[in-house]
């Protein structure tokens, strides 16, 4: 898990797993609520996740954001600048999770500035914003998931995908008929 950040040593790498608390978290429990500060990351070993939010002016849930094994969650804005969150990130499926304090991220800092370097894990989501931001079409946005994150289809419903891509159910059906999926 830390591999992917760069290089550290064996003292750095020891230190870093005694820094996480290994969490099992069943289907349906919420790990951030609206409303709560978040104070931690998460690395999804097993399940998965969503992150979403009750839009009033389309009286539903929306769904920011899908998490899979092998990947980092977070409540990006609640995280960052320490306010309430606006938004929930919920198990979709039971799921093992390490997870993080802000704290303890700190005092791995602190103890090595090679730790900044796990800075990656906040960059991936300006990557994942770019998906929403540049106005793709719902065509390249589909493309985008099924060159990017295929295992997002096995994993949610057809419903979550179209309201994570923020397309309509009955669009996303029509640009998968047009792809011949």
């Amino acid at each position: 898990m830390l591999e992917q950040f760069g290089s550290f040593s064996e003292a750095e790498t020891q230190l870093f797993h005694t820094m996480l608390v290994n969490k099992s978290v069943h289907k349906n429990e919420t790990l951030v609520r609206p409303g709560e500060i978040s104070r931690s990351i998460f690395f999804v070993r097993k399940g998965s996740f969503f992150q979403s939010y009750f839009s009033e002016d389309c009286e539903q849930t929306m769904i920011t954001d899908l998490y899979m094994e092998n990947e980092w969650l977070f409540n990006a804005d609640s995280l960052i600048n320490q306010i309430p969150s606006t938004s929930a990130i919920i198990c979709f499926s039971d799921a093992e999770v390490a997870e993080l304090t802000l704290e303890n991220l700190h005092q791995l800092i602190a103890y090595s500035p090679n730790f900044l370097l796990l800075n990656k894990i906040f960059n991936a989501l300006s990557a994942k914003i770019g998906l929403y931001d540049e106005n793709m079409n719902p065509a390249r946005k589909y493309t985008y998931i099924l060159s990017s994150r295929p295992q997002l289809l096995q994993a949610f419903p057809l419903s979550m995908i179209a309201s994570y891509l923020k397309i309509r159910p009955e669009t996303l059906s029509r640009v998968r008929a047009n792809i011949g999926i």
